[in-house]
């Protein structure tokens, strides 16, 4: 998270300097996404309910989460981040800003992706395996 709030940071900072500049009108669309990603960021976070955390972990009798959004893809809260993120981007109105900030957290979230999967599989077994196999991915070049 701390990369992700510098990343923001630095990608402000670009736009504020009108580096890369996008047109003007790109503002509104990029709100309503920021918006409504992050909407459905909160949405499926909540629907975890004690096991959402900020750390990879696998909580005693934890059980995979099946409703909501997680019936179709399976980190729906990563997804709505991005889109959100995306309509940062757009709203700052620099394509160098909406660069930088999705490349910083593109990374972070396949990284963390990786490790969450591995560790869900791990500790989860079959249950986990089998809800891979119902759902898609958000991120194409993970598992």
């Amino acid at each position: 998270m701390p990369l992700n709030a510098l990343a923001i940071v630095v990608g402000i900072a670009i736009a504020y300097a009108r580096i890369g500049a996008l047109p003007n009108w790109l503002f509104y669309p990029g709100e309503l996404l920021f918006v409504v990603g992050t909407a459905f960021a909160l949405w499926s976070m909540s629907l975890l309910g004690r096991y959402e955390s900020a750390y990879v972990q696998v909580l005693p009798d934890h059980k995979v989460i099946e409703n909501g959004p997680y019936r179709h893809i399976r980190h729906p809260g990563y997804l709505g981040q991005i889109v959100a993120f995306i309509g940062l981007g757009l709203a700052l109105q620099s394509w160098v800003a909406l660069l930088v900030i999705l490349m910083v957290a593109g990374s972070l979230f396949a990284y963390r992706l990786r490790i969450e999967e591995l560790l869900l599989v791990a500790e989860l077994g079959d249950s986990y395996v089998n809800y891979m196999k119902r759902t898609k991915r958000i991120l194409p070049f993970i598992w």
